[in-house]
């Protein structure tokens, strides 16, 4: 039997040639793969760290109108300055009183009120505890300016400032006038 030569020469770099680029072409998606979870991560992280910082310093502003409206009879109201976006992402802020269910462990502290920061894109949500000896009344702003609300008997947050409350009535006495 006689066997016809073969020329198999050309034949090893052409396919040294596919595979390498098909080798080259998965760590490149692999990497690519890796490097966007890996941002993801970064990026929820970083809302969270945002929004531990946002609410603390809110918290501390309702904590700063709750020492001001103990034993006052009139209207507080205290514009804050904030982001609108963490990480690029919108949030919501609400104000739970003390004893309520959104505030998780804290809940059974009698003087413990909190805020809830919710980022439902970054999936974060953060629960940031503060005494208050005033009663608050449970409400919810999108993140951004907001005003702090004490209104002679409660403290509440909203994105609207409230109208101004009409002062108490003075007796009028007869023959004086005012």
């Amino acid at each position: 039997m006689i066997r016809e030569p073969t020329d198999d020469r050309g034949v090893s770099i052409a396919l040294t040639h596919v595979l390498t680029i098909g080798i080259t072409t998965i760590l490149v998606a692999g990497l690519l793969l890796g490097a966007s979870g890996l941002l993801e991560e970064r990026k929820t992280g970083a809302a969270q760290t945002e929004l531990r910082t946002l609410g603390n310093r809110m918290a501390e502003d309702i904590a700063n109108v709750d020492h001001e409206a103990d034993g006052a009879s009139g209207q507080i109201v205290l514009q804050t300055n904030h982001p609108t976006q963490v990480s690029g992402t919108g949030y919501a802020v609400s104000l739970y009183g003390t004893g309520a269910a959104e505030c998780g462990t804290y809940q059974s502290d009698a003087d413990v009120a909190c805020l809830v920061m919710d980022s439902p894109q970054a999936d974060v949500k953060i629960i940031v505890p503060f005494r208050a000896t005033t009663p608050i009344t449970e409400s919810s702003v999108s993140g951004g300016d907001f005003f702090i609300v004490y209104d002679g008997s409660t403290i509440s947050i909203s994105s609207q400032r409230p109208p101004a409350l009409a002062p108490p009535s003075v007796p009028r006495v007869a023959g004086v006038s005012a």
